[in-house]
């Protein structure tokens, strides 16, 4: 109940009374006029509550982190009667817009269109949408809400990726296993087939051809290219909500730019992202980085494991690996160890630092890894993120 309605009802009251008391016809009169007010105003307001028409577009089911969508709202006022304001109640994250809630002015048997611009700065998966109507008379008198009944649409935010110098693997670079492979014999074939058109002569194999009076091709074991480990740290991070979501979209751009650099060079990746709803997607053309982009919008910092323990599980994965990039907020002595245990294995080692504050320690583990060949640099979350 609004204060002006409880100021109206008392003035009625007190109308009937001195009319009854005095048998002053005015006083009916005014008392019968304020009843019709308040009836019309509060019809007014149930009638538009039940009966307008609202219509939501221009809400993209994959936005990619920093883009604005414009939303275009239309109402349609199909009462009679004036109603002074209808408030809309979005669904809206709060980082994504600072109005959470929309006045719209609809005259009668008017429809109004309105947009209203949702930046999506925070990659994710969110619910955006209207859950609640509330309409006010012209009066002042009736404020009254409900839900909207309208289904919230999703819409995914995906980490922006940006241009990244590849980490260029070599078979010396690559662990045991992927070295010994490397210096077979790439000419040896491995199989034999019917000739198709379009393959070349020198793979003809003359003698089997010469036996089975049809030509027959060599089909040679293609070379292994040296994999990618992309490993990020995924362990919950200590700041305010709006810092902590800042730094997770860098860590996950980071590991996007690395692991599109690397497959448009040829590099298989793999990227472990070890959380409370662990995966490993892995690709080997340009063609799977919309795979990886989806599996770090959806990627959750609640890994239960410290990140130096991930390390030592990777030391154990090297053995068909030619390059590993880390990357995460806290370089520990002991994530720094791990960096250097994972390049004396024979490993290229790129270390990503993703900070805005440097002490003279860290800058000094930087250069010490440097000096034993690990590529090793502070990432600022800020400007990543401008």
């Amino acid at each position: 109940m609004t204060s002006r309605l409880t100021g109206v009802l008392i003035a009625m009251a007190a109308l009937l009374t001195t009319g009854l008391s005095t048998g002053g016809q005015i006083y009916y009169l005014l008392f019968y006029t304020l009843l019709l007010l308040t009836l019309l105003s509060l019809i007014s307001v149930l009638w538009l509550l039940f009966s307008a028409r609202i219509e939501m577009r221009g809400v993209k089911p994959r936005v990619e982190r920093g883009e604005a969508m414009m939303t275009i709202f239309t109402v349609r006022h199909t009462s009679p009667l004036p109603v002074a304001t209808l408030r809309i109640r979005l669904n809206v994250p709060s980082a994504f817009s600072a109005a959470q809630e929309i006045s719209v002015s609809t005259p009668a048997f008017k429809t109004r269109t309105f947009r209203y611009m949702v930046r999506c700065p925070h990659r994710g998966s969110y619910e955006v949408g209207i859950t609640r109507l509330r309409a006010r008379d012209a009066f002042g008198l009736f404020s009254i809400s409900r839900k909207s009944g309208m289904k919230l649409l999703r819409v995914d935010v995906y980490p922006k990726s940006y241009d990244v110098p590849f980490m260029e693997l070599k078979a010396g670079d690559t662990g045991p296993e992927l070295r010994s492979r490397a210096t077979e014999d790439a000419s040896s074939p491995s199989d034999v087939r019917k000739w198709q058109e379009g393959d070349v002569l020198k793979k003809v194999h003359w003698k089997l051809t010469m036996r089975r009076r049809e030509l027959m091709v060599r089909t040679f074991e293609e070379s292994s290219r040296p994999d990618t480990l992309i490993v990020p740290d995924l362990s919950e991070i200590q700041a305010l909500p709006d810092q902590a979501l800042t730094i997770e979209d860098c860590v996950c751009e980071a590991c996007l730019s690395q692991a599109r650099a690397q497959l448009n060079e040829g590099y298989p990746v793999r990227m472990p992202l070890l959380s409370s709803r662990p995966g490993e997607p892995s690709g080997q053309f340009p063609q799977d980085v919309p795979m990886f982009a989806e599996a770090l919008m959806r990627a959750q910092f609640d890994s239960p494991y410290p990140y130096e323990q991930v390390l030592l599980q990777m030391l154990r994965r090297t053995t068909r690996t030619g390059g590993c990039v880390l990357i995460t907020p806290r370089l520990t002595t002991r994530v720094a160890d791990m960096a250097l245990k994972l390049a004396r294995t024979g490993v290229r080692v790129r270390l990503l630092w993703v900070t805005d504050s440097r002490n003279d320690q860290s800058l000094e583990m930087i250069e010490r890894l440097k000096m034993e060949n690990v590529e090793a640099r502070a990432v600022d979350p800020w400007e990543a993120a401008a």
